[in-house]
This record gives C-alpha cells, sequence and structure tokens, in this order.
C-alpha cells in the first residue's frame, strides 16, 4: 500500500496507517530495533503515574514516582510490588471518593529509553512527515518532545483535544504492543469532523498523526486489563 496523501490527512485532520507503508520517510528497521530493546526492558520501572481528576467543577494533579520507593534499600523487587500497590490505591481512593477521572497514565523516566526514544531515526521521520504533509509551510526550526506513555488496569483519558498550543504542527503516536485484544479496553477513540468515531487498533507497526491545527477531539478507552504502551511525540515548529 501507499502513503495516505497529503490532501487527505490534511482534510480529515488525522493519519491512521502502518509505518511500513511510509519506508521512504522512515528506516523501518532502525525502529524495529528500538521496539525489541524497550521490550527487553520493565517498562513501569524508574517511571511515574499521573493522575488528573476533578471534584465539584475543580481541577487536581496527583503523581507517584518509583524512585521514591528507592530511597531506603534500593531493592527493586520491592520497589515494584510497593509501586503497583500505591497505583492501586490511588484508583481506589479516586473510585471512593467519586472523583471525576480525567487523565490516568504512566510516563517512562528511566534514561535508556528515554535515549532510545530520542535519536535519530524518529527524529529524521518526523521531520520528513512534516516536510512532506506540511509542504506549504516555512518553518525556521523543528523539534518533537518524545515520551514513552503505557496503561495498565484503571488507566484511562476522557474525551478532550490538545487545546490551541503555541507552535504545535501535530501529534504521533507510535503504538508498541504486537498484539492487543477487545476484551482489554484501552483502545484510542477519534472523534472526525463529521462526527463519526474511528476506532484504533493500538498494535505496531500501527501510528497515528493528529494535525494540531484541526484539532480533534478524541479519547482513551479504560485499560481492562495488561499493559499498552506507546511512543508519543509532540512536534512543534517555529514561524
Amino acid at each position: 500500500m501507499n502513503m495516505i496523501n497529503v490532501e487527505q490527512f490534511r482534510e480529515e485532520g488525522y493519519l491512521y496507517d502502518n509505518l511500513e507503508n511510509y519506508k521512504e520517510l522512515i528506516n523501518f528497521s532502525e525502529f524495529k530495533i528500538i521496539k525489541s530493546k524497550i521490550d527487553e526492558k520493565n517498562i513501569k520501572r524508574f517511571s511515574k503515574y499521573d493522575y488528573w481528576y476533578k471534584f465539584k467543577e475543580l481541577s487536581y494533579m496527583e503523581e507517584i514516582i518509583y524512585e521514591n520507593f528507592l530511597k531506603r534499600d534500593k531493592i527493586l523487587s520491592v520497589a515494584d510490588v510497593i509501586y503497583d500497590k500505591s497505583h492501586r490505591y490511588m484508583l481506589k481512593k479516586i473510585e471512593e471518593c467519586e472523583f471525576y477521572p480525567t487523565w490516568i497514565f504512566g510516563t517512562s523516566m528511566d534514561n535508556d529509553i528515554i535515549d532510545l526514544i530520542n535519536t535519530d531515526t524518529l527524529r529524521n521521520f518526523e521531520s520528513n512527515f512534516v516536510k512532506k504533509y506540511y509542504l506549504e509551510k516555512q518553518f525556521k526550526s523543528t523539534f518533537g518532545a518524545r515520551r514513552l506513555q503505557f496503561y495498565d488496569t484503571g488507566c484511562e483519558i476522557k474525551l478532550h483535544n490538545d487545546g490551541q498550543q503555541k507552535d504545535r504542527i501535530c501529534v504521533f503516536l507510535y503504538f508498541l504492543n504486537t498484539e492487543w485484544n477487545e476484551e482489554n479496553g484501552g483502545y484510542l477513540i477519534l472523534h472526525t469532523k463529521t462526527k463519526e468515531t474511528k476506532k484504533i487498533n493500538p498494535i505496531f507497526p500501527n501510528f497515528v498523526v493528529l494535525d494540531s491545527e484541526l484539532n480533534l477531539f478524541h479519547e482513551l478507552q479504560k485499560i481492562n486489563k495488561n499493559i499498552k504502551y506507546n511512543i508519543v511525540s509532540f512536534y512543534n515548529g517555529v514561524n
């Protein structure tokens, strides 16, 4: 198959496709190596959870950070257990206090993973993509801020758009799970310009690009079981 054309992407405000169709823009072999190295890691170690919720129309945010459980004895296996139990406790607190959860997700803070996702492979692909799909734009410079995010049981992101962020061009999402079943929940749902919903299959090597100019609403269904993980890149340009 061929790449989705520029006109379709810019008209619809999103692109959902298989990265293997974009080999003229990405070194796909290098990307597979990045995925395999991430798969070798325990991605919950050296990470943090963010909990955004509302109560009486006011917004609150809390977080738990893995390394905080290593300060005393440095035993990873113990930190794994306490970190997981702390996450379960936060989910229980939100439910029992009848807070409205808006965003609940994890982000890797592992330096090895951060280095992997910030190599030239993704940087070059995103630059090539922007040059092709935003040909009429004249950016003096472009740059992306990448994170490895994960979502396990109880994580979710309610319906939202990303707002009109200054200098934001688009957002890339690279899915890394080799398989994902309907019963797991956690599907990304895009709400299109035509008021339809598009359900995204979050498996490697699928990816999504959201045009920040159209700024479509989207949501992540609550995870019922297993752990979903992806790379997200917020790509910016300076005119």
